[in-house]
């Protein structure tokens, strides 16, 4: 396809034109299309497929969704969904630059039932299984910088250009390359991700064993066997506050949870407990940080006891 009235040139093919696909019959949808100015495009507004689907962006930068998350799309980004994921433009709006997509069908894939690719795999089916629990367990991926996969949707397309004897093995190949270079990014990005979830989770322990304590960055931070620099840095990308404040969420999530229990509770007791100095200390930090003071989340002035 090259169309520079529209401001769009490339490649795509699809059920109603299949092109080279019509002897992959599993390879829904190969497209890789160049756009040198913003274009409305319907095609790519949020949508199903009845398929895995993965993007990878060459240039450019695109807003997208995933059900109801929103992300931004960069060069080197690739982003994966399962078919009962919506994702796409929410307005349909797409941006300069260049972006690649693929959509397999499965032979089996859905909420009740793992991921089966069919026959044309050979890998296994415990690879698969586990391939589809990782994409199945979020809405939606973004892979960052991951460059590394560039090289699969570059020899596709070329294959699928050229239909060579035999492409089509060859695009199985490197499909199946594709795939298992996704695993292993999916597994690391899970390990990773726990690794991230325990952090926070013993960090949120310690902390509300005793919100008391006037805990210290160094003295956290030597917890986790870290400097104060680097956990700081750690804090505040997890949770977008440094450490300090993140504490203080943590109080005022506990202030919070004692008023629900207790609406008759002295509000002079519930800032001592959750480590506040003065009331009036609690009470700043709570408005600020709600919007509301404590005696209205409390329920009014009548209930209020100081």
């Amino acid at each position: 396809m090259n169309n520079p009235k529209s401001g769009e040139s490339g490649i795509w093919w699809h059920e109603e034109n299949k092109g080279p696909l019509e002897k992959i019959p599993f390879f829904k949808q190969f497209g890789s299309m160049k756009f040198s100015k913003v274009r409305m495009d319907d095609n790519m507004r949020p949508h199903l497929n009845d398929g895995i689907e993965i993007h990878f962006i060459e240039s450019g930068r695109y807003d997208w969704v995933f059900e109801d998350k929103s992300v931004e799309l960069f060069p080197d980004d690739l982003s994966i969904t399962a078919p009962w994921h919506w994702n796409g433009s929410p307005a349909g709006k797409m941006d300069m630059g260049q972006i690649n997509w693929i959509i397999l069908k499965p032979e089996k894939f859905s909420p009740e039932e793992p991921l089966d690719l069919g026959l044309w795999s050979n890998l296994t089916y415990t690879f698969q299984m586990r391939l589809g629990e990782m994409i199945a367990g979020e809405k939606g991926i973004v892979i960052r910088k991951a460059k590394a996969f560039k090289k699969y949707f570059v020899g596709i397309r070329n294959e699928l250009m050229e239909q060579k004897p035999c492409y089509e093995i060859i695009v199985v190949n490197l499909l199946e390359n594709l795939l298992i270079d996704l695993h292993r990014h999916l597994t690391s990005r899970r390990q990773k991700l726990n690794e991230e979830d325990s952090f926070i989770y013993k960090l949120e322990n310690m902390v509300t064993e005793d919100l008391t304590n006037k805990w210290a960055v160094e003295s956290l931070a030597e917890n986790f066997g870290m400097g104060k620099t680097k956990f700081t840095e750690k804090v505040k990308r997890l949770t977008g506050y440094p450490p300090n404040s993140y504490i203080i969420n943590l109080k005022i999530e506990k202030a919070k949870e004692m008023m629900r229990k207790d609406p008759f509770c002295s509000l002079s007791e519930v800032a001592y407990s959750c480590g506040f100095s003065s009331l009036q200390h609690f009470t700043s930090s709570f408005s600020q940080r709600t919007g509301s003071t404590p005696g209205k989340f409390q329920g009014g002035s009548g209930k209020r006891h100081f």
